[in-house]
């Protein structure tokens, strides 16, 4: 999807205060610091339990809320099981 269509951060924080949610109460529910939850809405940090929590919280798709890699394990660091690989 491209950023265009995504949800700025101003649309996000006003669809949680529509559902009545707060950061508080999304890192609260998800056992996150409420810091953490406001780098994501801010776009400063990228969780991905955080932003599909948010989104579920106001009821979209992650898609429609932020901007999602095609397939975000094609670059970057390597899935492993540990530290090292064996």
């Amino acid at each position: 999807m491209s950023p265009s269509k995504v949800m700025t951060p101003e649309q996000i924080n006003a669809a949680l205060k529509t559902a009545g949610i707060t950061p508080a109460g999304i890192a609260r529910d998800i056992n996150k610091s409420n810091t953490a939850v406001c780098l994501v809405i801010n776009g400063s940090s990228v969780s991905h339990p955080i932003r599909l929590h948010i989104a579920k919280c106001i009821g979209r798709p992650v898609e429609e809320v932020f901007s999602v890699k095609e397939n975000p394990t094609k670059k970057g660091r390597p899935l492993t099981k540990g530290f090292y690989a064996a």
